[in-house]
């Protein structure tokens, strides 16, 4: 009996120890899985609900060029047209228009905003080009912001697409031989160049200025994770791009700006933060190395993510001056004006 016991201690203690692994690394995996289902939710799903009026807020910080834009809209916010059309796959989208005091005016300026941004931030953009070129001006809600529809944000696939549904609106609303300006924030930027590498990109857009784009998703969310967490982010991204697939039907790696960025035929103007750790400086960088369309980096050193025309304004400004007379010279020359 003693024997029997003396054999049958290591093996029980062995089995006891297998099992104790496997309910850890169970644990562990429920955990893991647990954390990242959050995290999916959290990337893709709509950052804040519909509100059910679009107000203006009850106060507006003037402190940054931003700020001042926004006062600036909502100041002559009767001067915006509300607009809402059907995207590709019929999610409402919104946005606002303000048609020039010229009405043969045939430019015509869409902004887009960036992740988790109200339109508004787009207004000191605006007053810019208005400043610079006689335009008709659009700024989108981007799907899932503001009072557009959509539960789900894509970072600039679905999201490019739905620019083609507003290139469609600016065709309808100004004419067939409209020229249009597209200005990009963050992933706006990001939706802006993904919809110009497509084939078959829409001939009425002269020129794209793209502040702050991401060169990447995959790129983006290990910025983000790097800041928020321990975590090494290659151990989340793999389950992220499970969930994507087989929740959009789609690989996340398909949202890379820098891969196909060689496909655009025309002009971009890229501004990129120095001191950007949300959409890094390499990445525009690869992003313009890769072009081979008619294009300008213009990096301002002190300024963090989104910040370049706060930093530099009379860069900024004289920068965009210069594309947009480049864009009509170019425009000239291949007769299309």
């Amino acid at each position: 009996m003693p024997t029997d016991l003396a054999i049958s201690t290591p093996f029980l203690i062995t089995v006891l120890a297998v099992v104790m692994l496997l309910l850890a690394g169970g644990a562990f995996f429920a955990v893991y899985v647990s954390f990242c289902d959050r995290l999916f939710k959290r990337i893709f799903h709509r950052p804040k609900p519909i509100p059910q009026v679009d107000r203006s807020p009850m106060e507006i910080d003037r402190k940054t060029i931003f700020g001042r834009g926004k006062n600036w809209f909502y100041t002559y916010r009767t001067e915006w047209l509300n607009v809402r059309v059907k995207a590709f796959d019929d999610t409402p989208l919104s946005a606002y228009f303000r048609p020039s005091s010229d009405r043969s005016c045939r430019n015509i300026a869409i902004f887009v905003h960036g992740y988790d941004e109200h339109p508004s931030e787009m207004a000191a953009y605006a007053k810019l080009l208005m400043k610079k070129i006689q335009c008709h001006c659009l700024i989108v809600h981007q799907r899932a912001h503001g009072i557009s529809g959509g539960r789900d944000y894509t970072y600039g696939l679905k999201e490019s697409v739905d620019l083609e549904t507003w290139f469609e609106f600016a065709r309808n609303r100004i004419g067939p031989n409209c020229r249009i300006y597209v200005v990009g924030r963050g992933t706006g930027a990001t939706a802006a160049l993904l919809a110009a590498e497509q084939e078959g990109f829409c001939p009425n857009v002269c020129g794209i200025i793209a502040d702050s784009p991401a060169e990447s998703l995959t790129a983006l969310l290990k910025a983000v994770a790097h800041k928020e967490s321990s975590m090494k982010p290659e151990a989340f991204i793999y389950r992220i791009r499970q969930l994507a697939s087989k929740r959009f039907g789609f690989d996340i790696n398909m949202c890379d700006c820098a891969l196909y960025a060689g496909r655009i035929k025309i002009p971009v103007l890229l501004f990129q933060g120095g001191d950007d750790d949300v959409c890094l400086p390499s990445g525009t960088r690869n992003i313009y190395d890769n072009m081979r369309c008619k294009k300008r980096m213009v990096v301002i050193d002190s300024a963090k993510h989104l910040m370049a025309y706060e930093a530099a304004q009379a860069t900024y400004e004289r920068e965009v001056q210069k594309f947009i007379e480049s864009c009509v010279m170019r425009l000239v020359k291949i007769g299309a004006m």
